[in-house]
């Protein structure tokens, strides 16, 4: 039972170090996220008044964008820390982090097409929240991913605990 509580200890460790590691890379994430958000809707309605129709529908496509992603963030990464063993909010966020990814390196190489109009969105310059939100965006999937993998470890050693 010794043996059973030291390992327990270990692996809470690990897991506050890792859970340190991902909330450190999340936070500027969603900083940079919101940011961009309010400034793509800013941009949108200035853009609107000068009467420039496409730009302020590309802008407020963004803008809604940005402002999905970082709630997404906000959400998930809350239910990790209320219901740790909960897999779910790690895939959504595995998952949705990597559709992003996609998304970004497609806007930017080919256009990202606006449903429900012929606009497409492209990304023609890289400033600092691209590189911001793309390094940690790929950074916090390694703690993230490691984390649920102890849900699973866990789950494993119970259950070997439980055949013995």
């Amino acid at each position: 039972m010794k043996n059973i509580t030291q390992m327990n200890l270990k692996n809470n460790k690990h897991l506050t170090i890792l859970s340190i590691i991902f909330v450190g890379l999340m936070i500027p994430n969603v900083i940079v996220y919101v940011e961009h958000s309010l400034l793509e809707f800013e941009e949108s309605q200035n853009s609107s008044e000068q009467g420039m129709v496409n730009k302020s529908t590309r802008q407020l496509g963004e803008a809604i964008f940005f402002a999905v992603v970082a709630i997404g963030y906000v959400v998930t990464t809350i239910l990790i820390f209320v219901k740790p063993n909960n897999i779910i909010p790690y895939y959504i966020l595995l998952i949705g982090t990597v559709a992003i990814l996609i998304v970004y390196y497609f806007r930017a190489m080919t256009g990202i097409p606006i449903p429900g109009t012929d606009l497409i969105i492209k990304e023609y310059a890289i400033d600092y929240r691209d590189v911001i939100t793309k390094i940690a965006q790929q950074a916090f999937v390694i703690p993230l991913a490691m984390m649920l993998q102890r849900i699973y470890d866990v789950k494993y050693q119970n259950q070997k605990i439980i055949a013995t």
